[in-house]
């Protein structure tokens, strides 16, 4: 009997335990476990693990939960039947009936509440057990693992991909909190939420038209090109060249006027970015490189279209919903 009665306390004791470490894993702030890593933390360094790999921590947190819960049922029913064996058959579907709401309150809902409002403290008191589990379910866990980096395979997604969201919507967390504490201005708090929108969308969405893009062939005359930058009012002309798909560089309109024929015969090469890249990374490339145009290629440098900074300077500094402006990426044909 006794053994019966620590059977579903320890039942109770993990299942709060697994539910709780779910979501003070999700509330911790990724910057402190960063720090305290830095300093040489061991449960810092183990939570930071478990965030670049969160297959391995949605596993142990799953396979933890089922486990407690058939101890709990298994415990429940055995007590029943110990206790009275002539009622059994009835009293166990009625005693695991009215256990199911208290297991919830006291084994569920009430642990996520105190780790949601303690989670530094209190998932440090029980990251030691939470650790020995990982290591005792990896059996279990590590095929799960793998077929999550099949797919992730299949998805062309990486580990660092998920960290990068975590990092990102902890990062939004804290802007939050600033803008609600008076610490940042609407438009400080906007424009932090223009770049973050921009940290997810992809680069090969905010090409332009080739039926919008001032483009030349190579080889034009000043006038013609004088021409055209009139017509289109644009402050740079894209050069394109008939041995290769798409323009591969560019010339400014003010170097026009300055260098005549000698800049056409000398364009400026397009800064060249991989289609995987996001738009912020696009961004911040051609900021740091001073470049008004980037070209976007794919796998075999493969043309997939153009990207214009001051689109993306407009995008960042608008309201915050940068998708609103991306358009489809189009080839030139």
């Amino acid at each position: 009997m006794t053994g019966i009665v620590f059977l579903l306390c320890l039942g109770l004791i993990l299942s709060a335990l697994f539910s709780g470490a779910e979501t003070g894993f999700y509330r911790i702030p990724r910057l402190r476990l960063v720090l305290d890593a830095l300093q040489g933390d061991r449960v810092a360094k183990g939570l930071l693990w478990f965030t670049r790999h969160p297959t391995f921590f949605v596993a142990t947190v799953l396979t933890g939960n089922n486990l407690a819960n058939y101890v709990i049922s298994a415990s429940l029913v055995t007590l029943v039947y110990r206790l009275v064996p002539h009622l059994a058959d009835l009293l166990a579907m009625t005693a695991s009936v009215l256990a199911t709401p208290l297991m919830f309150v006291y084994a569920e809902l009430l642990p996520k509440t105190v780790f949601l409002h303690r989670p530094d403290r209190i998932l440090r008191a029980v990251s030691p057990a939470f650790f020995a589990f990982a290591i005792f379910f990896l059996p279990l866990t590590f095929p799960l693992w793998l077929l999550g980096q099949a797919l992730a395979l299949l998805r062309e997604e990486s580990a660092g991909q998920w960290e990068t969201v975590l990092a990102r919507r902890e990062l939004k967390r804290i802007l939050g909190e600033a803008k609600a504490a008076g610490v940042l201005r609407p438009v400080q708090f906007h424009l932090a939420e223009a770049v973050f929108e921009l940290g997810t969308l992809p680069l090969v969405q905010m090409c332009e038209k080739p039926d919008t893009l001032p483009v030349i062939p190579r080889g034009i005359s000043l006038a013609e090109a004088f021409s055209i930058s009139s017509a289109r009012q644009a402050p740079e002309l894209l050069v394109s060249s008939p041995d290769q798909d798409g323009p591969t560089a560019y010339v400014r309109t003010i170097d026009l006027i300055l260098r005549g024929q000698a800049a056409l015969d000398d364009p400026r090469p397009l800064l060249i970015l991989p289609g995987t890249y996001t738009a912020l990374e696009a961004f911040v490339h051609l900021m740091q490189a001073d470049e008004p145009w980037a070209r976007i290629e794919g796998p075999g440098r493969q043309f997939i279209g153009l990207v214009r900074r001051q689109k993306l300077i407009n995008l960042a500094m608008a309201v915050p919903s940068g998708r609103e402006g991306a358009r489809t990426c189009l080839q030139f044909n």
